[in-house]
């Protein structure tokens, strides 16, 4: 089953599964099942309404309440990430569209070109203005991630942001008129002093915290020592297949390289 995105005001149609936000939390029940379209009915109208996409015959539409919206006693609101790992591939692809796309409709609802009120654009998926025609896209931010071996060895960093104990791979925005290659160099470079060599694309993968788009390299260290960026990593260090630390989360793009590389060595 693969998912395929659209986008278009709801039809409201009863069998559409609703990925429901409140600002840019995600409604849940308490076992952190997605609500049935009853559970919404006490929320009122909410902002936004379309539907996303569609896996097969099932379409998902996304609703968005305002993040002071009272919620009923059955609904809870959570931070998506925190749950990603326990949800089906369908449903992971079509939660993390929805998560990319609220932060976009919630940052576009006047035109950044003359300030004007935004509506949707029967025309593409996109948003428009009326008074001087400029459209919104949906934002993606490309970013580079990579896995560096040294021999049996991988390179695994931990940024003050990640949760206790977990290790990740080395990654960073690509800038303006930069190739991915180059990116993936210099963030290497500018977080752990390293040079790395013979990269080997892997993959890519839509992120929504709130918009990256990942692209994925396999490398090999160059030369140099570890020498840590202080605002960006706090730790970096080479681990073998045994000594590996708590891992990133298994949906993300991070944890399938490693488990890629794991696999080669086994």
């Amino acid at each position: 089953m693969r998912f395929t995105p659209f986008f278009i005001p709801s039809t409201k149609e009863k069998e559409a599964t609703i990925l429901g936000f409140v600002g840019d939390m995600l409604l849940t029940t308490e076992d952190n099942s997605l609500p049935c379209s009853s559970h919404f009915e006490t929320l009122g109208e909410p902002l936004h309404c379309f539907d996303i996409g569609k896996v097969e015959a099932q379409t998902f539409s996304l609703h968005i309440w305002d993040k002071s919206s009272l919620l009923p006693q059955d609904l809870v609101k959570i931070n998506l990430k925190s749950v990603l790992n326990t949800y089906p591939i369908d449903i992971i692809e079509a939660l993390i569209r929805a998560k990319q796309l609220v932060h976009w409709l919630l940052d576009n609802v006047y035109c950044g070109r003359c300030g004007n009120a935004l509506v949707f654009s029967s025309k593409m998926s996109a948003l428009t203005c009326k008074a001087c025609g400029h459209f919104s896209f949906p934002r993606l931010s490309p970013a580079c991630i990579v896995l560096v071996t040294r021999g049996e060895e991988i390179l695994l960093a931990r940024s003050p942001h990640f949760s206790s104990t977990i290790y990740s791979l080395l990654a960073g925005f690509v800038e303006a008129g930069e190739s991915a290659e180059a990116c993936a160099r210099r963030e290497v470079k500018e977080e752990v002093g390293i040079d790395i060599t013979n990269l080997r694309y892997f993959g890519t993968q839509t992120w929504p915290f709130p918009h990256s788009f990942m692209i994925g390299f396999f490398a090999e260290y160059a030369g140099g020592d570890i020498v840590l960026q202080p605002e960006e990593i706090e730790d970096a260090q080479w681990f073998t297949k045994e000594t590996l630390p708590t891992l990133p989360y298994s949906s993300s793009i991070a944890h399938q390289m490693i488990k890629t590389w794991l696999d080669s060595k086994l």
